[in-house]
């Protein structure tokens, strides 16, 4: 495999276990990593990587051009969108950077359009989603919450991965202060709070009823639809959507479900399914972040790097499409935070 130049996009801090994935690869290709952000504080270190930029929000009309820009002054071959709201523009503009010899690990818009909206996801794929609505006033969240027959429901927003804009409803621990910041805790919003957001109709959100069970997610890395390597693993302790005590995991029926959207969406490259995991071992799907996810380092350790085979498969190399990758199910970890300073 030959040496190869990545850039990340909208990069965060956390990003470090993703670059260690692509310097410390089975081929000993060196790989130099590049990372941007619209604010400087969310950058990792510049020791992590071999390039730190702060570019213009996503919104900019000069974001495009910043972005081309780096790729050109560092010879860029690949390009990694590492958040949701990016996705659209990435996979609307693959083809203007592709023209210009640099890859981006996006798939194509139309699939974009509904793995990564979750209105649409439930539209198609209801029969193993939680039943769901778009609230316009709190009349429809009264019907809603009765057509529940009054159990526990959350709200989300319709364009956010379920990290960001979650939020269970329930007005009693919502004014709980002892929750407030907790580690690990999910969020509460209380039923007047909810009344103010769709009031102010800023947001478009989604009632979604909530159900009990641990997180569990399916990584996957598929080419146009075709899935060649799966690994799941169950989030014991969560912070934020992200996998704080997890366990490498195998679910057959969340197997299925996987394979079955990724071939029908046409999925290609890395992607994440969201499921909850019942106590009689079924599984119910949340949603789907088709880009690279916070947990595939550890993915890699139970045996696939899914990451750096995705740019081997952009690159034009596909000879580990049908080799057998020996998962290590059962492996568990545990994430813990760390100071650096510099």
């Amino acid at each position: 495999m030959r040496d190869f130049n990545v850039l990340f996009t909208c990069c965060s801090r956390l990003i470090h276990e993703q670059i260690e994935s692509l310097r410390d690869n089975e081929d000993c290709a060196n790989v130099k990593v590049y990372a941007t952000n619209c604010n400087e504080d969310n950058l990792p270190l510049r020791s992590f990587v071999d390039g730190a930029y702060v570019v213009p929000p996503i919104s900019d009309d000069t974001y495009l051009y910043s972005i081309l820009k780096i790729c050109e002054q560092k010879n860029i071959d690949i390009i990694i969108p590492t958040v949701t709201l990016e996705l659209d523009f990435m996979a609307k503009h693959r083809k203007f950077f592709e023209n210009k010899g640099i890859k981006v690990s996006i798939a194509p818009p139309e699939c974009i359009s509904v793995a990564n909206y979750k209105i649409k996801l439930y539209e198609k794929y209801d029969m193993y989603m939680p039943y769901q609505t778009i609230p316009q006033t709190m009349d429809d969240v009264d019907k809603f919450a009765t057509g529940i027959f009054h159990k526990t429901y959350c709200c989300k927003l319709s364009d956010h991965c379920g990290g960001n804009g979650f939020a269970i409803v329930d007005t009693a621990k919502s004014y709980d202060v002892s929750l407030f910041n907790k580690y690990g805790e999910n969020r509460y919003i209380s039923y007047l709070d909810l009344f103010h957001i769709l009031q102010e109709g800023k947001y478009e959100i989604i009632l979604q009823e909530y159900i009990e069970g641990k997180d569990y997610s399916v990584s996957v890395l598929a080419v146009n639809g075709e899935v060649t390597h799966i690994c799941g693993y169950v989030g014991h302790t969560m912070s934020y959507g992200a996998i704080m005590s997890g366990e490498i995991l195998r679910n057959e029926k969340a197997y299925r479900i996987t394979k079955k959207i990724c071939n029908e969406l046409n999925i290609d490259g890395n992607a994440c399914f969201d499921f909850k995991l019942l106590k009689n071992n079924d599984v119910v799907l949340l949603e789907i972040n088709p880009r690279i996810n916070a947990t595939l380092p550890f993915v890699r350790k139970a045996g696939i790097n899914m990451l750096y085979l995705r740019c081997k498969n952009l690159l034009g190399d596909y000879s580990d499409i049908g080799k057998r990758f020996h998962v290590k199910y059962g492996l568990r970890m545990k994430k813990y935070y760390n100071s650096v300073y510099y």
